[in-house]
């Protein structure tokens, strides 16, 4: 291990440059001889210690500490910033990698190529769950919950009652666990433990407590299938790349977008727009229910919108931001005729969407995944998309809006539609499969 240290270092010491006193007379300059450890203590404390987690800024302690070129915890290099290097004294951040080659020490490395070893052993903090690839994937196929500080043994648990374990894993790496979800896993939270710590996901797999729309005829959900509820009829389909029944597509393969996302009346739109046709308007239950009544929208400040999207590879999306608006029913419903309890109602329109009549700086969240590559798909796979309601202070060009929600009752209606946006991209006719579009807790 210390020739390994050694033979970097003298590769690096070649390279690196210190200025002359002459040049800058309060530069570091680099002390000959090696240095003495005496202790590591935190950075702002005088306790000492032996261990520390990786990402804390530990204090070494010392004489001479002038003489060190590079400091490593295990293998790996700690950044040195000269200003925080005295005769004294070297404070310096724990490195955030995994070691491959564990030896629980820390090197030294003098300018003449000495090693100083120290005792010293880096601990990995609990292990911390963001995100799922998708949140409801079945049973018996895989799946990669991303996050933080992941290292095996480890044992993964789906907090469902029944606690159905993993203990094998397709792959694991510091910040991504790929595994098979078992055949008896159920709707739950997901529990990681290593020798580190314990963590609960922030998400729940299979969520279905604020679903608003799964395209299913199961009563459970709006279902928005005709006309009835919108302007543009999509198509509600099922086939053998369906993740959960019925699904929404957006796009045929052969409409194109232009590299702008103009207009395009039809195929890219998605609109659920509550109400009936009675007077006065049902939105309380059935096919016009208005959204903040089939889910609970009272805590939005802290929600967001999931869905799961598949887009296959061979139709990728290229062009236009999926603006994604709710509407209170003062902005749009289906018939416009009274609704018991609201004083302002709209009838069937897109003003509020499209910047009609005074109301086009309504927000909106403008979901564009496409434009850090310049083209996005899933490769034929379903992903889940969080979209934080706090994302939602949009206009249909991309500047900040000056109206955004302000009660749960602007969450009545819905509207999906793949246009526009401010950012150009390649002309494109994506394929864009959704399905279970629901309102949860974003924590």
């Amino acid at each position: 291990m210390k020739k390994y240290i050694i033979s970097i270092m003298l590769m690096a010491a070649a390279a690196f440059g210190f200025s002359s006193c002459e040049d800058y007379p309060d530069a570091f300059v680099l002390a000959d001889g090696v240095p003495t450890v005496h202790y590591v203590r935190y950075a702002g404390s005088d306790v000492y210690i032996d261990r520390a987690y990786m990402g804390e800024i530990v204090c070494i302690v010392g004489d001479n500490m002038c003489s060190v070129h590079d400091v490593f915890f295990n293998e790996h290099p700690a950044v040195l910033n000269t200003s925080y290097m005295t005769e004294h004294t070297i404070i310096v951040q724990v490195p955030g990698q995994i070691s491959q080659k564990v030896t629980d020490k820390i090197y030294l490395v003098a300018g003449n190529g000495s090693v100083v070893e120290v005792p010293f052993r880096v601990m990995m903090p609990a292990p911390q769950i963001k995100s799922m690839s998708c949140e409801f994937q079945k049973p018996g196929t895989d799946v990669t919950v991303y996050g933080n500080y992941f290292k095996e043994p480890m044992t993964l648990t789906f907090e469902d009652g029944a606690g159905v374990e993993v203990t094998s894993f397709k792959s694991v790496s510091m910040t991504e666990v790929t595994f098979t979800i078992p055949e008896d896993a159920k709707p739950g939270r997901i529990k990681i433990s290593t020798e580190s710590g314990l963590a609960r996901s922030p998400f729940t797999y299979m969520d279905a407590s604020g679903m608003l729309f799964d395209f299913d005829d199961d009563g459970d959900a709006a279902l928005a299938t005709n006309a009835a509820n919108c302007w543009h009829a999509r198509e509600i389909k099922t086939d053998d790349t369906a993740i959960d029944g019925n699904y929404l597509q957006l796009g045929d393969g052969s409409t194109t977008l232009n590299a702008t996302a103009d207009w395009n009346d039809g195929l890219y739109a998605f609109e659920y727009w509550c109400g009936t046709w009675d007077t006065p308007q049902n939105i309380t239950s059935g096919a016009g229910i208005a959204l903040f009544n089939l889910a609970d929208f009272s805590d939005y400040k802290n929600m967001a919108l999931k869905f799961e999207m598949c887009i296959p590879a061979s139709n990728p999306w290229m062009a236009g931001a999926m603006q994604i608006a709710f509407q209170p029913v003062s902005q749009v419903t289906v018939s416009g005729n009274a609704i018991d309890g609201f004083d302002a109602v709209a009838g069937a329109n897109a003003g509020a969407f499209n910047g009609d009549n005074g109301l086009g700086d309504w927000g909106r969240a403008l979901y564009r995944p496409w434009v850090s590559t310049g083209s996005y798909d899933t490769a034929g796979k379903w992903v889940t998309v969080t979209v934080p309601m706090s994302d939602f202070t949009y206009n249909k060009d991309g500047a900040g809006a000056t109206k955004q929600f302000s009660s749960a009752q602007d969450f009545a209606s819905l509207t999906m539609f793949v246009v526009g946006g401010g950012v150009a991209g390649k002309e494109c006719a994506p394929v864009i499969k959704i399905d279970n579009i629901r309102a949860v807790p974003a924590k």
